[in-house]
């Protein structure tokens, strides 16, 4: 049977970064809230909405940051680059999103002059969580202080983090709020150097489409972890448009909301998922550089644990004859994920994110991670979806019980699943958890919620700080909205607890539900 597996690069409605950046200039209220407007951190803002066209509603964050503060704007693609006085809202923000590149660059630089610096050439400057160690003035404002590690074989300690303030030139050895120094290493990998990797262009976003024997089995927008939405944080690899056999059936589907909670109560992480990094794919690169099409399967470092080497750096796709899978490896200090969709000839979706990591001084103490997909279901259309749990009843038949009304669940008891269908057709899909994705804790929070679509509703702003703060903030989206018949977005969580003590197959470091197609139409 002849398989054919087409990319094309495609646009995305938004602003880009420069077009954020010229509205913030050219706005009042940024000036008057920021300190400086002549240096600042911007990203492009896509636009919101199911159908985003000209007038479409968009969300921007911009950093200023020599006095570490940041606004968000809200306004429309259309008014807001030849009125922005008129047309952009401007509000306080508390985000400090993490350092940028040349930052890193420019505390790397720092910290190799300062005289504490150990000597020798496998010394390895790094990336570590937090990102950040800011400190506070007499005056309540923060110095933005960019945290980096430091390996060195040798010992004495083979890992410090120090944070470093970029406008005073100074390194502070002895940082709040980091790990200690230490010769413990918790993971075999080596850790990739602060400028190590470059991104060298290509396609934000490009159209996939499956083709068998002239029959298109799937088409939809991918887009790759850089570009992934909401900002600054990223969602991994991110769908769009996905249509099976022609229906669509996911409008977006991502995974907005990471974070971490080690066993001490305290030590917590909101992590990012739009960093690439390397790993092994072979094939080629039709539509430019990363984006490769496979030739065998792709590699990650949940593949290949004793080997964090690779020759590629960004999405990976692979049709091994059944399911197309598309990859991609990411960092987040010293923890490396695993973004990953399957997605089977016979309507099949499969989300599965991976856990693993690179010498560090603390993932060998017992921490969960707790990842949460966002699935924007629109089967048939935006409209009429119903959601119903899929429950044991005691007998051979699994008993379907609706629900009607924004709500969350835990995968307990008799719970089994659930599925999302159309109300009309009675066509849609099953949600049925995976063998390693567990149950929430208390700062996992729940295992799904239900949820009326709105289009603001991409992240819960839940940001780095106390385990309060990094937790899921999703229940803020329950309004005791009716959703029987509505335009529903699904949030599934996996969880994975990670203990060397009683450490489970690697494979078992792999969460992600099974979402099997429904055909009753």
């Amino acid at each position: 049977m002849a398989l054919r597996v087409i990319l094309e690069p495609v646009a995305r409605p938004g602003l880009k970064a420069e077009a954020v950046r010229e509205v913030a200039r050219a706005h009042p209220a940024v000036a008057a809230h920021l300190e400086q407007t002549e240096e600042l951190i911007v990203h492009d803002a896509v636009a919101l909405g199911h159908e985003p066209g000209p007038g479409a509603p968009f969300v921007a964050h911009v950093f200023d940051p020599r006095g570490n503060r940041a606004v968000e704007l809200r306004g429309t693609l259309d008014g807001s680059l030849e009125r922005p006085q008129e047309e952009v809202q401007v509000r306080p923000s508390g985000l400090r999103p993490r350092p940028e590149p040349h930052e890193l660059a420019a505390a790397a630089d720092i910290l190799r002059a300062d005289p504490g610096f150990p000597a020798g050439p496998e010394v390895v400057v790094y990336q570590p969580m937090p990102p950040l160690a800011d400190l506070e003035r007499p005056d309540g404002s923060r110095v933005r202080r960019p945290t980096l590690g430091i390996y060195d074989p040798a010992g004495g300690p083979r890992h410090r983090i120090v944070a470093v303030d970029l406008a005073a030139h100074e390194v502070d050895w002895h940082p709040g709020g980091v790990a200690d120094p230490t010769d413990d290493d918790c993971e075999k990998h080596l850790p990739v150097g602060v400028g190590a990797l470059t991104d060298r262009g290509g396609p934000d976003q490009v159209r996939v489409r499956v083709v068998r024997d002239g029959v298109e089995l799937w088409n939809l927008i991918v887009v790759r972890p850089r570009a992934s939405q909401p900002r600054p944080d990223g969602a991994g690899v991110e769908l769009l448009q996905v249509r099976y056999r022609g229906r669509l059936v996911l409008r977006q589907a991502h995974m907005p909301v990471l974070n971490v909670l080690y066993a001490d109560g305290q030590t917590n992480f909101r992590d990012w998922a739009n960093e690439e990094t390397v790993f092994r794919a072979t094939g080629t690169d039709p539509v430019g550089w990363g984006w490769r099409l496979c030739t065998a399967p792709p590699q990650t470092i949940l593949e290949r644990p004793d080997d964090d080497r690779g020759n590629f750096q960004g999405v990976a796709l692979h049709h091994d004859g059944q399911e197309l899978r598309i990859v991609s490896e990411l960092q987040a200090g010293w923890y490396r994920y695993m973004s990953d969709w399957r997605l089977g000839d016979d309507g099949t979706i499969r989300p599965r994110f991976g856990f693993a990591g690179t010498k560090d001084p603390m993932t060998c103490n017992r921490h969960r991670h707790h990842a949460y997909w966002r699935l924007d279901f629109d089967i048939d259309g935006a409209a009429a979806d119903t959601v119903e749990q899929l429950q044991d009843g005691g007998g051979i038949v699994t008993e379907t019980v609706p629900i009607t009304r924004e709500t969350s669940r835990r995968r307990r008891g008799n719970v089994k699943g659930w599925q999302v269908l159309d109300k009309h057709t009675r066509r849609g899909y099953q949600i049925w958890p995976g063998e390693h994705d567990d149950s929430a804790d208390a700062h996992g929070v729940a295992d799904a919620w239900f949820l009326r679509h709105h289009p603001g509703e991409l992240h819960d702003g839940g940001r780095m700080g106390r385990p309060a703060d990094s937790r899921a903030h999703l229940n803020k989206f329950l309004n005791d909205e009716n959703i029987y018949g509505a335009n529903i977005v699904v949030w599934y969580a996996g969880h994975f607890l990670h203990d060397q003590a009683a450490p489970e197959p690697h494979q078992g470091h792999i969460v992600g539900p099974d979402l099997i197609p429904v055909e009753e139409g």
